[in-house]
């Protein structure tokens, strides 16, 4: 969160969530009286667009951690909006991140029947073979380039100094 550099900033601020906040108040009370509120189908290709201008946006206010999270893979199903995460860490993040990244999408796509969720995805793949000395490192540089092998060969390179 940035701090306002002055008072008349921080009015303007505060103004402009009050103005937000009813805003998706009038949304819902629409609903509750019968009428219907903003509902724009959306694809996953305007989906991405629009996340791609919110992971700018997060760029320019230096909101790093948000943005581990918002650059995660997602899935669309209906108005369902499920982001696939790769731990606790991230889930923390999305829970505090959730509202906010909620109601720019509400009002970037125009429709107020968006939900958000998350998932952790089990990463079991990475868990199980971890590198953790040179020569093990060495090995696996080897098998995904085989070249490197025949250059160890060629100069006589070993993995210990």
């Amino acid at each position: 969160m940035v701090i306002p550099n002055s008072v008349a900033e921080a009015k303007k601020r505060m103004l402009s969530n009050v103005a937000e906040k009813d805003q998706v108040k009038k949304a819902g009370k629409q609903e509750n009286q019968g009428e219907t509120i903003p509902y724009d189908p959306f694809d996953l290709k305007k989906l991405e667009q629009v996340m791609g201008n919110i992971i700018l946006e997060f760029k320019k206010g230096h909101k790093n951690l948000e943005l581990t999270v918002v650059k995660q893979p997602f899935e669309l199903q209906g108005e369902q909006i499920t982001f696939l995460l790769h731990g606790d860490l991230q889930k923390d993040i999305f829970q505090k991140l959730k509202p906010e990244l909620l109601g720019i999408l509400k009002k970037a796509l125009n429709n107020y029947r968006i939900t958000l969720d998350m998932r952790i995805e089990d990463d079991s793949e990475n868990s199980g073979s971890r590198l953790y000395t040179s020569t093990d490192k060495l090995n696996y540089l080897k098998e995904k380039n085989p070249a490197l092998k025949e250059l160890q060969k060629r100069f006589g390179l070993e993995v210990d100094f």
